[in-house]
């Protein structure tokens, strides 16, 4: 299993948005931040630009792959009008209308700016090893660029930003990253649970607790079963065709037609050239078969030497980059880039309206030498030689399979073009020894009879052998799904006992996870066995009980993958609790901000005791109010108790702070 290093949120400004009356810059900080207000003021709204800001407008990644040639499903997009049917009409506003969000993933930060009136990346800024740039690359339409092929992504500037940012995550593929943002890192209202969901759980398994190769092994050899099992069912189908025919040919009888002759002597040639025609397609096809095998092991091998490299690479960048910068203070590189990108004091973190000089090689503070020595040793620079010569040819693979795909399916097209009118010469030649031959005379009429026999033995055999081949493709399947499980095994006391600390706290009774396989399902998954009960579906619990067992499995997670700072959001979660649980949900969100992590939280100013309690008790706390920013009803300008409400909580706040 690699190391993930999952986003750390930094700030979002949202610009001439006219959902909000005015402007938005906040910053995120390690601890606790209150997204609070009323009913339709923006906190959902507020939300989705965090996601955008992060992966675009999707709510599933590319879930089906690539066979044969034939693309099955994409990414699942929003509306495009998503943002726009939120704002007020202006066009001369709403067309300025923008988020600008900044992350860190792995000691690379991104300030990442998107449209909101077309769906479009426009810009991307990069700050790594002291040293800041714009990536390149043409802006395009998300759903425009959603219709590309993978090379004519790559050099457009979503594409170079999907990219680096699967690289710098160490996930290395970028619908994997919507996968876990959209999937792990936010809990919204739909209240979409996923501990008892199979097929992410099945994802997550695979995928992330275990060695990606034995999942794309995995992956092959059940695209393998599905193609011949499909191929069997396809001889099946021609085999009842022609069972139709041979049944009319026992029970029909014809006159002689000597003019038909000649068609009949036509038919054969051209029946002839069409079974030659057969053959070599199918030699052709057994040959790019071969072919794309070759490329997908050699694909397979180069792939593991490249994440071996990055490890390496990284490795020794780290112990470089302590050696350079381990005298200074740990974060002068941050507060030097608050200075040079953003213009922001590092101290007062007030915007500098004057153009701040800072000499290269030189103290921002005290303008003494600070020179270093950055050159890379040789060993690490020829890794990096390395790895880009990996990469180039994991590329060719790449494109050399996709290309075989596209021959195979043309060829199948063609073959599939060649069976029918195979079948309809056969079934001329049936019809026209009917009108050459009487009753009683059966011998042409065997003879096709005979023929139609033999076609169905050679279709009963290429049946067989395809079905044969889909029983091989899937017990390989299954052993290697067995690797993986018992794999997975040794994870499950350290998961399970982060699970139990969690949903403990909260339902007040012991609490585990079992791993284990359903009835009627592939894979095993994680089971929550609360009070000594597994709990199989998220019926046999309360509304609130499972939500935030799914939460406290999503938090359990977030913590086995912790390797830097990130973040969790999660929507009005006090909207399903009673008084009596309040107390024990503000301690699951305490809980996950032991280590230093970004916590989330949106709520409606209600009488819930659960807002007081968990700004009681966080110790860090950061908020914005959306009654400052949203546009009020006027049911929300006249209630009186909104408004103390929202002064009590904000007093709170800011006495807290």
């Amino acid at each position: 299993m690699n190391n993930i290093y999952l986003p750390e949120l930094k700030k979002i400004e949202i610009r001439n948005f006219s959902l909000y009356q005015k402007d938005i810059i906040y910053e995120f900080i390690h601890g606790l931040n209150l997204i609070i207000g009323g009913n339709g003021m923006g906190k959902t709204s507020f939300i989705n630009l965090i996601k955008y800001g992060l992966i675009g407008s999707y709510k599933k990644d590319l879930d089906v792959r690539t066979y044969k040639g034939e693309r099955r499903q994409g990414r699942l997009q929003y509306s495009p009008d998503y943002f726009k049917n939120r704002m007020s009409g202006n066009y001369d506003q709403d067309i300025k209308a923008e988020v600008e969000l900044t992350f860190d993933v792995c000691n690379t930060t991104f300030i990442v700016t998107r449209g909101l009136y077309e769906i479009t990346l426009k810009s991307v800024f990069v700050t790594e090893n002291g040293e800041g740039f714009f990536l390149p690359g043409e802006q395009i339409r998300q759903d425009k660029y959603e219709r590309l092929n993978e090379d004519e992504k790559s050099n457009l500037l979503q594409g170079r930003y999907e990219s680096l940012v699967a690289e710098k995550t160490n996930i290395n593929d970028f619908n994997d990253i919507i996968f876990f943002v959209n999937q792990i890192l936010f809990f919204g209202e739909d209240r979409k649970t996923i501990v008892w969901d199979s097929s992410i759980q099945g994802r997550l398994s695979s995928k992330y607790f275990n060695d990606p190769a034995l999942d794309e092994k995995f992956q092959e050899t059940k695209r393998q079963a599905k193609y011949h099992d499909s191929i069997a069912r396809h001889k099946s189908e021609d085999m009842r065709a022609i069972s139709k025919i041979l049944k009319r040919i026992e029970g029909e009888s014809g006159d002689k037609e000597v003019n038909a002759l000649n068609e009949i002597n036509l038919s054969k040639r051209k029946l002839e050239k069409y079974t030659l025609n057969l053959n070599e397609a199918q030699i052709e096809r057994k040959d790019r078969e071969n072919r794309m095998s070759v490329y997908v092991n050699e694909r397979i091998n180069i792939n593991k030497k490249i994440k071996d490299l990055e490890q390496k690479i990284r490795e020794e960048e780290s112990k470089i980059y302590q050696r350079i910068w381990g005298t200074l203070n740990p974060n002068y590189k941050i507060y030097e880039d608050n200075l040079k990108v953003i213009h922001s004091c590092p101290m007062c973190n007030q915007h500098i309206t004057e153009k701040f000089v800072i000499e290269e090689d030189n103290c921002f503070l005290c303008n003494q030498s600070i020179r270093v020595e950055q050159e890379l040793p040789k060993h690490v620079t020829d890794m990096k030689d390395d790895l880009s010569e990996m990469l180039l040819l994991s590329q060719r693979c790449e494109k050399e399979i996709y290309n075989i795909e596209i021959e195979l399916h043309k060829l199948d097209q063609e073959y599939n073009k060649l069976k029918r009118e195979v079948f309809e010469l056969q079934s001329r030649l049936r019809d026209i020894d009917h009108n050459l031959y009487s009753k009683d005379d059966k011998s042409q009429e065997s003879y096709t009879y005979t023929a139609m026999m033999s076609e169905m033995e050679e279709l009963e055999r290429e049946k067989k052998e395809n079905s044969s081949k889909s029983d091989e493709y899937n017990k390989m399947a299954d052993d290697i799904l067995k690797k993986i499980e018992n794999n997975l095994s040794n994870i499950t006391k350290e998961l399970s006992s982060m699970f139990a600390d969690f949903a403990g706290d909260f339902l007040g009774m012991n609490s585990k996870l079992s791993f284990d396989s359903m009835e009627g399902e592939e894979v095993k998954r994680y089971i929550p066995v609360i009070d000594g009960k597994p709990r199989l579906n998220s019926l046999e619990l309360s509304e609130s009980q499972r939500f935030f067992t799914d939460q406290s499995f999503r938090m359990s997670l977030l913590r086995f993958f912790y390797t830097t700072p990130s973040f969790f959001v999660c929507e009005t979660p006090d909207s399903s609790l009673d008084i009596s649980y309040e107390a024990n949900a503000a301690q699951i969100f305490l809980k996950y901000l032991n280590k230093p992590n970004t916590l989330i939280i949106t709520s409606n100013f209600n009488n819930s005791e659960f807002l007081d309690l968990i700004i009681d008790k966080t110790p860090k706390l950061n908020y914005l109010n959306l009654l400052e920013h949203g546009r009020i009803s006027s049911i929300q300008r006249d209630s009186k108790v909104l408004s103390e409400i929202s002064k009590r909580i904000e007093e709170k706040i800011v006495a807290k702070s």
